[in-house]
């Protein structure tokens, strides 16, 4: 562990904010983004241990515990398990969904939740909704027909009208919706080279349209993934993302830097912090997919590690200060989510929301590998030191 650490630091100082163009033979050209500062900062040693008054995480003294539990904590419910109905694989409006739906993100919006996935059915944004959590249907017209809510920048490059985007992440911003997602901007080294993009909707139902510049880092051979966009309990809207990493200098990260107020781009003056550097062996060789999300006085960060191809992969979680971290990983560095512990193959691509006064985790898992990556809700408990236990995996 620490000679992988050591290595992450051996990294060139000048890292800096890379337009598309730098990312390979046939990537497009765009412009910078709103900010002079890098978008990947220097490596450095991260904590392995959460400031003193944060009053949450594994190994608290008493007098911390304490401390916690005198607060005027939000009330927590034990929440009911959820199961996912419908066996239908087709993506028929009307008709309750089980087919695949990769890398989910959630929302809630007038009584009706949105799930957003990696593209599927030949739709770029693939959107399910529901009243229940448990029967999910196909977003529609008001005629049933299909819906493809979303236009991708003319920045992707893509065979198939732009319907290669992965892992999307939605949340309301200011007086309106953002949606972000990684695209193909070309290619490095003979592999797909990604950037993201950032669109705005008027509902989470869109349409959303592109807005801003693509955020590129032309020095990671697959570029920036996974994005996230997370508000945080004082309105500030944030973006999460994968650092794909350099070969043979910087291994995969994740990182957080603050939108601006309309969620179309950073925001002026903001910096890139780096939460998590892959660490642990059950990680493999990267991780990703970050989710952030805070329930009674606590943030937490979850992220998958190894490989979304195998039962090998899971989620983590950890612990943070506040938005921009730092972060500490949580149940003894081992995953929350694990095809061991949940029965479900290969866990991961999860994001972490709030069902009223419960805390859940929506995420993918394979009904047999290599086949179909489907939905699960998994329902979560916060103990009274604020880490996490796994009531039920859905």
């Amino acid at each position: 562990m620490r000679a992988r650490r050591l290595a992450a630091v051996v990294v060139a100082a000048t890292l800096a904010l890379s337009a598309c163009s730098a990312a390979g033979d046939d990537s497009p050209t765009a412009g910078p983004t709103s900010t002079a500062a890098p978008l990947i900062p220097e490596a450095s040693e991260l904590p392995t241990a959460l400031p003193s008054d944060v009053l949450a995480g594994e190994m608290q003294d008493l007098a911390k515990l304490a401390e916690r539990l005198a607060q005027q904590l939000p009330a927590q419910r034990r929440p009911e398990p959820v199961r996912i109905t419908g066996s239908s694989t087709r993506w028929q409006p009307g008709a309750a969904y089980r087919g695949v739906f990769a890398d989910p993100d959630i929302v809630r919006h007038d009584g009706r939740w949105y799930a957003y996935a990696t593209n599927t059915s030949h739709l770029r944004l693939p959107v399910l909704t529901s009243r229940d959590l448990s029967t999910w249907t196909p977003l529609a017209t008001s005629g049933g027909g299909r819906v493809d809510p979303i236009e991708v920048g003319g920045w992707v490059r893509s065979r198939d009208g732009g319907r290669d985007l992965w892992a999307p992440g939605v949340d309301k911003v200011g007086n309106g919706w953002t949606a972000a997602y990684a695209a193909p901007a070309g290619t490095q080294g003979g592999q797909r080279h990604n950037c993201i993009g950032l669109t705005r909707a008027p509902s989470p139902a869109g349409p959303f349209r592109p807005v801003g510049e693509p955020i590129c880092y032309g020095e990671a051979q697959l570029g920036v993934i996974d994005p996230d966009v997370f508000v945080d309990e004082h309105g500030v809207p944030w973006l999460l993302w994968k650092f794909s990493g350099v070969v043979n200098r910087r291994p995969a990260g994740l990182f957080i830097r603050q939108l601006n107020a309309d969620g179309t781009g950073f925001a002026d003056g903001s910096q890139t912090r780096e939460l998590l550097t892959l660490d642990r062996p059950w990680e493999g060789n990267t991780i990703e997919n970050p989710s952030m999300v805070q329930f009674r006085g606590v943030t937490y960060l979850f992220y998958s590690g190894n490989s979304w191809e195998r039962a090998d992969y899971a989620t983590g979680y950890a612990i943070c200060a506040g938005p921009e971290g730092p972060c500490v990983r949580q149940n003894h560095g081992d995953p929350l989510l694990s095809t061991a512990s949940t029965g479900r193959l290969g866990p991961g691509g999860a994001s972490a929301f709030v069902d009223h006064k419960s805390l859940r985790v929506v995420y993918h898992a394979w009904d047999q590998v290599g086949r179909t990556r489907q939905l699960h809700v998994a329902s979560l408990w916060q103990r009274d030191d604020g880490t996490l236990e796994v009531l039920d995996p859905g």
